[in-house]
């Protein structure tokens, strides 16, 4: 099913209102009786077609060889169900449509130009890098009838978005950052330039948190002494932890104190007076500072605050030695918390609504078997590539058939988590991960079926070698012998799956897949699922209860339309 891009409405405030649109250029075609009757269908077919994959309607795309290129660079084939040479003929025929009928490729054709006011003020710039910086500003400013004195911080916060919404740039943040800083400068510089000053875009993400290392050095020794507790922890000790937690891990919980102690800050404690762990688990403490993180997203519970909430149970239990009814009061919050808070994050249930339509989750499910027949075309002119395509296709397939963290795939050793079996004359592999490898220190068995098997065989035989730099024993190799980071592997299934099927899927969301898939075929089984995902039952239970509920809004949907038939 083509995936149709939601269409805008608007022209852009970069287009000069005198540059002639799309619409005009599929006119002039259909006059053209130089051409033949099917030559004319082709090219005004081709204009149209990448109308619909920008999302705009041809009355507001400027008939410029110029603009058109620039998006044209950025369309994925597979996310409007096309392939590359598809799209190559479609963009070869637009740009001959734009040739035949006289479209300029002049950038500054299509550019809406600056106002007087502008225009004066960019001639004092002599340096034409500040020039180049500045010109967006001006040109999108001129189209809003701002002029240089009249410029306020809403009006680079505005470029910004537009940048983004037109893709005609690359890192727009970048540009505009820019645009900012060069006009401050410039401002202190040049005689008779605005006295506005701008201010800095904000950070995506701004940091809230304080380095442990601005806290008291009592604090500081405390946490260094409990996280020292984690990583080596006493067996003949009946009030400390009972297992060493991994480096990772225990990054982590240090983390999650520094979160504490900040919010705690943030809620009027003088950060002076926080010399201890026990500070943060007294219960009025422990309350402002959670609260005030549950202020950062509308007073909500979240599972990364359910988990800072359990890291400060086991200081209270373990480091500071609450008493029982202490403890109990912090049990019953995080239980709260847990019940409360959602499983799931947003960006993963937006992610996972491209796969309600059926023909994406097919091209998802079927794409290793499309990868490796890509990749058998490529291997006698481009091996590298075509390994890299069996590569992501192993990984892939291991994700669908044994949804581990990514962190433990790319870290799959041949020799020691790989096992060749056979079951009823079949070949199959078995992995074993080891509890102290697993995040939840659970240890993982899967078993890879026939089909996964024998393209674990394929790779190893026919793409492995390729990619093999040193010696190594890692099923996912880096040049240097060792396993490839798990960002690594990452990028390449996420590039991959964009590339070959539009999708916007990452390796940890397969994790999420692996509910959905279940759920569709064994509606209920929750515990079949606890299992693949190695949860606990409850676990499994909140993450997915998603599913489930669409799964009986359908059952109820043909109940209602089984009541309306009989009616």
């Amino acid at each position: 099913m083509t995936e149709e891009t939601p269409q805008e409405t608007a022209v852009s405030p970069f287009v000069s209102a005198k540059a002639p649109m799309l619409d005009s250029v599929i006119a002039q075609l259909s006059n053209m009786e130089d051409l033949s009757t099917t030559r004319r269908r082709d090219l005004k077919s081709a204009l149209r077609s990448l109308a619909r994959m920008l999302g705009r309607p041809p009355a507001e795309i400027p008939a410029n060889i110029n603009w058109l290129y620039i998006r044209v660079r950025k369309i994925v084939p597979a996310r409007h169900n096309i392939t590359k040479k598809r799209l190559a003929n479609i963009k070869s025929d637009a740009l001959k449509a734009l040739e035949l009928t006289g479209c300029s490729r002049k950038r500054s054709d299509w550019l809406a130009p600056v106002s007087p006011g502008w225009s004066d003020l960019l001639g004092k710039i002599e340096n034409k890098h500040d020039l180049w910086k500045l010109t967006q500003l001006a040109q999108f400013c001129s189209a809003l009838s701002v002029e240089p004195h009249q410029i306020r911080d809403q009006h680079p916060h505005a470029l910004l978005e537009t940048l983004i919404a037109e893709s005609f740039v690359n890192r727009p943040e970048h540009v505009v950052a820019n645009a900012i800083k060069t006009w401050n400068r410039l401002k202190d510089q040049i005689t008779n330039w605005p006295d506005v000053s701008l201010s800095p875009l904000p950070r995506k993400k701004e940091p809230w948190t304080f380095p442990i290392e601005t806290f008291p050095n009592a604090f500081q020794s405390d946490v260094d002494a409990w996280l020292k507790r984690l990583g080596n922890p006493d067996l003949f000790d009946a009030s400390g932890p009972s297992q060493a937690l991994r480096p990772t891990t225990i990054k982590h919980r240090r983390f999650q104190i520094q979160e504490v102690a900040s919010a705690l800050v943030h809620s009027g404690k003088p950060m002076a007076e926080i010399t201890s762990l026990a500070l943060l688990v007294d219960m009025d403490n422990l309350k402002a500072a959670l609260r005030w993180m549950m202020g950062r997203f509308d007073d909500k519970p979240t599972e990364a605050i359910k988990g800072v909430a359990v890291c400060l149970q086991a200081i209270a239990k373990h480091h500071v030695g609450v008493d029982a009814a202490h403890l109990d009061d912090i049990r019953g919050i995080v239980k709260r918390l847990g019940r409360d808070a959602d499983g799931l994050r947003e960006k993963n249930r937006q992610r996972l609504l491209q796969l309600e339509d059926s023909d994406n989750l097919a091209r998802l499910l079927h794409l290793p078997t499309v990868l490796v027949t890509k990749a058998e075309r490529l291997f006698a002119t481009k091996p590298r590539k075509a390994a890299l395509l069996v590569q992501a296709a192993l990984a892939i397939e291991i994700l669908l058939n044994a949804p581990m963290r990514v962190g433990n795939l790319a870290s799959l050793n041949l020799e020691r988590h790989l096992k060749p079996i056979r079951i009823k004359r079949e070949h199959r592999t078995h992995i074993h991960i080891p509890s102290h490898e697993v995040k939840n220190n659970v240890a993982l068995d899967y078993e890879l079926g026939k089909d996964a098997t024998v393209l674990l065989n394929y790779y190893l035989e026919k793409a492995r070698p390729v990619l093999l730099v040193e010696r190594s024993d890692f099923l996912f190799p880096a040049m240097n012998g060792g396993s490839k980071r798990p960002n690594g592997v990452s990028n390449l299934i996420k590039t991959t799956i964009l590339e070959h099927t539009g999708l916007t899927i990452n390796a940890h969301l397969f994790r999420s897949i692996a509910g959905k898939i279940h759920s569709l075929v064994q509606p209920g089984d929750v515990t079949t699922l606890s299992h693949v995902l190695n949860n606990s039952l409850r676990t499994a239970m909140k993450a997915y209860a998603q599913f489930e509920r669409r799964s009986a809004l359908e059952h109820y949907q043909n109940s209602l339309s089984a009541a309306r038939s009989a009616g």
